[in-house]
């Protein structure tokens, strides 16, 4: 009877060691495991459980400015263009490097993810003479046949309807020069779903003079797109993100304004004004056309217009045009609304201060951003809830398998210690049966 004690204390003693060096310590880690889950968990939940607060609207107004300011710099960088231009020589090889050397990034999605593609900043550029005909133009297609030149010293003879860059830059001194407005063809609703993009320049022309006096006009085609970029794929609350594509529904993004109230850059590029089929150009939204046009995106949006939906948007107009930044939050309906507005600081001929060439906004939605955060919350909470059940099935089924290890290695090493136990105690005996 003593012995069989020993025999089972032996066995439970070695059975409990390896439970306490294997199963005790995968079951510490589980739990340690299943706490860490929680708690990360946790914390991305705080993260995300967001609140537009003070601190996010002023940084949201200061990359506004920052945005707008970069604006500016690029503006000026194509006045210097344009001086450029008109000093270089009239001819084929000159105007083609011109074009070929000047590109900026542009933001299109791909197979791999998000790419920036070079893109020409100037679609064309032209030499005029005093009389307003086209001498030579170079587009990014190559040179223009001759039979093709145009007659500028009548605007109707324009591309995108009555443009009158050449007389406006004919009566010019030397080292001024003109910069128009965004102009291109008008794109709706259902072209725009369909993946048609708004297609819009802005004439930069500047006179000529050789020893005999004014010799003529240079103009370029500025590429609109180039703007665009500067706020089309940002979103107000995501800093640092770039997007090929912002979805205006969750009223959280960046738009352009020239200093005549026209949206010039804008997610939903339906909103740019631009010409029709006839090329006249398309209906300025307002309060009588609104309810039709909108369904078909047919109009052009002017803030200046907006008051009867939105009060805010002419009075911000008139603080951009006075040079003043800042931001607002109000009610539009069942709406709160937050907006950061920046003037964009270029001052260039015919952009005075304290207007200068218009002003970059930012809008959120404050309660749909909330509302966005929470289901962000919800769906993690989801993600942490999972990861903790198969961490406790994951711990649960290993150590049911290293309990079972774990007894067959004590009945093995038992049954090994056992084994020597008895041939010790048979070698004794023959010991003493040879006495």
């Amino acid at each position: 009877m003593e012995q069989e004690a020993k025999t089972n204390f032996s066995f439970a003693s070695i059975a409990v060691s390896f439970f306490i060096l294997i199963v005790l310590p995968l079951t510490i880690t589980g739990v340690i495991i299943s706490k860490g889950v929680v708690k990360v968990g946790e914390e991305a939940t705080q993260a995300n459980l967001r609140i537009l607060d003070d601190s996010q609207k002023l940084s949201i107004g200061g990359r506004a400015q920052n945005i707008a300011d970069a604006v500016a710099q690029f503006l000026s960088d194509t006045e210097k263009d344009i001086r450029i231009a008109s000093i270089l020589p009239r001819d084929e090889n000159s105007y083609t490097t011109f074009l070929r050397s000047n590109t900026r990034g542009v933001v299109e999605a791909s197979k791999v993810g998000i790419v920036k593609i070079p893109v020409p900043v100037f679609r064309e550029i032209a030499f005029l003479n005093k009389e307003g005909m086209e001498v030579l133009r170079v587009t990014n297609e190559g040179v223009v046949p001759q039979d093709k030149l145009r007659n500028m010293s009548s605007p109707v003879n324009g591309e995108f309807g009555s443009e009158d860059y050449f007389l406006k830059a004919k009566g010019m001194a030397p080292g001024e020069f003109y910069m128009g407005p965004v102009v291109g063809r008008h794109v709706n609703k259902a072209e725009v779903a369909g993946g048609k993009k708004f297609d819009g320049i802005i004439r930069m022309a500047a006179p000529v003079f050789d020893s005999n006096g004014f010799a003529g006009v240079v103009e370029l085609a500025l590429n609109a797109v180039h703007l665009m970029e500067f706020t089309n794929h940002i979103m107000p609350t995501e800093p640092g993100m770039v997007y090929a594509q912002v979805n205006t529904e969750n009223m959280d993004y960046a738009f352009m304004v020239d200093r005549d109230g026209f949206i010039i850059a804008h997610p939903d590029q339906y909103l740019i004004r631009g010409l029709d089929g006839s090329s006249n150009p398309v209906p300025v939204l307002d309060e009588q056309n609104y309810n039709q046009l909108s369904q078909s995106g047919e109009g052009a949006e002017n803030v200046l217009k907006m008051g009867f939906l939105d009060e805010n948007l002419p009075k911000i107009h008139a603080l951009a045009a006075e040079g003043k930044a800042g931001s607002l939050t109000y009610t539009v309906g069942d709406k709160r609304i937050f907006m950061a507005y920046a003037p964009i600081p270029f001052y260039g001929d015919g952009f005075s201060k304290p207007q200068g060439f218009g002003w970059l906004g930012m809008v959120v939605d404050i309660d749909k951003y909330h509302h966005l955060s929470q289901e962000k919350v919800q769906e993690i909470q989801q993600k942490v809830e999972r990861w903790q059940k198969s961490s406790i099935v994951v711990v649960f089924v290993s150590l049911i398998l290293l309990f079972a290890i774990a007894l067959i290695l004590a009945r093995g090493l038992y049954r090994s210690i056992q084994s020597a136990k008895n041939a010790e105690l048979q070698k004794g005996r023959k010991y003493e049966d040879e006495d």
